[in-house]
């Protein structure tokens, strides 16, 4: 704002009763936490599977009470089933995976209270809010077998590469969309600072975060070779006793995979100032 703007508002001010607002539309953040996965390997959503997080915002504040955001996110997702004592069938399957995801996701917020980082009669310096939105992440599910990593898309565990049946063989996307929704607190320090908690959920649009999703492929159908050995089948079936009939369930395509974000955030706010309306 030039000096003689300011000297302008500031005679509105004394003469017309005017009152100089302050604009807060712009808020710049950043936040670190947790990631959980929730799927055919954590189906109890067990925090044992807890990972870290992070990721970086900005927030467009319409109101005190309406906001928009958009996020770059990144953070590691792993299960095991080896984790999850109380289900004897996942202990036997034996399945896990390790996987990096990154994620650009703009929501919608909307603030309980009317919200400011600023002292008024009619704001509050804190509130609950919620938020829903859209997103798009990248997913690459991997495992190790005798300390060696393996990208299991490229394995097609469950015959998705299979060379049977060439009009089936293409694996699957290692891009998704996603709806983010969940809920925080915002809390002002002081006029340019605030500190958020936020529990977030994606429903996804792809059971293959953790590569496990339909059912046990013929032996024939798992063809991943490496230094002349099909690692294929050793990678598909990971269990002691050898579980994977082919036909049989390895997975369940009935429910998406989803992950949960948790974390605490800072922001900064700048403000601008704006001539008002004449009282």
């Amino acid at each position: 704002m030039s000096k003689s703007l300011q000297i302008f508002c500031l005679l509105l001010t004394l003469l017309l009763g005017a009152k100089i607002s302050y604009a807060q539309e712009n808020e710049f953040g950043f936040w670190a936490g947790t990631s959980v996965y929730v799927g055919d390997l954590n189906p109890t959503i067990s925090f044992k599977n807890a990972r870290w997080a992070s990721g970086a915002f900005y927030r467009y504040n319409f109101n005190n009470r309406m906001t928009v955001r958009a996020a770059m996110n990144y953070g590691f997702l792993d299960a095991d089933d080896s984790r999850i004592k109380r289900a004897p069938f996942l202990q036997q399957r034996n399945l896990d995976f390790k996987s990096h995801i990154a994620e650009l996701a703009a929501t919608f917020e909307i603030n309980f209270f009317k919200y400011s980082l600023i002292k008024s009669r009619d704001t509050k310096f804190w509130t609950p809010y919620i938020f829903i939105g859209a997103s798009m992440f990248y997913y690459n599910p991997y495992t190790k077998y005798g300390g060696r990593k393996y990208k299991l898309e490229s394995v097609g565990t469950e015959g998705q590469k299979t060379a049977n049946r060439p009009t089936k063989n293409r694996g699957y996307d290692q891009y998704s969309f996603a709806i983010p929704y969940g809920i925080g607190v915002k809390v002002a320090l002081n006029t340019n600072w605030a500190l958020n908690v936020e529990a977030s959920s994606r429903i996804t649009f792809t059971d293959y975060i953790d590569d496990v999703s339909g059912n046990y492929a013929e032996a024939e159908d798992v063809n991943y070779f490496v230094n002349g050995v099909n690692m294929g089948p050793l990678l598909a079936d990971k269990s002691a006793t050898h579980v994977g009939i082919p036909g049989k369930q390895r997975g369940t395509s009935k429910d998406k995979d989803r992950f949960i974000f948790v974390g605490v955030g800072l922001t900064y706010t700048i403000h601008t100032s704006k001539c008002p309306k004449v009282l």
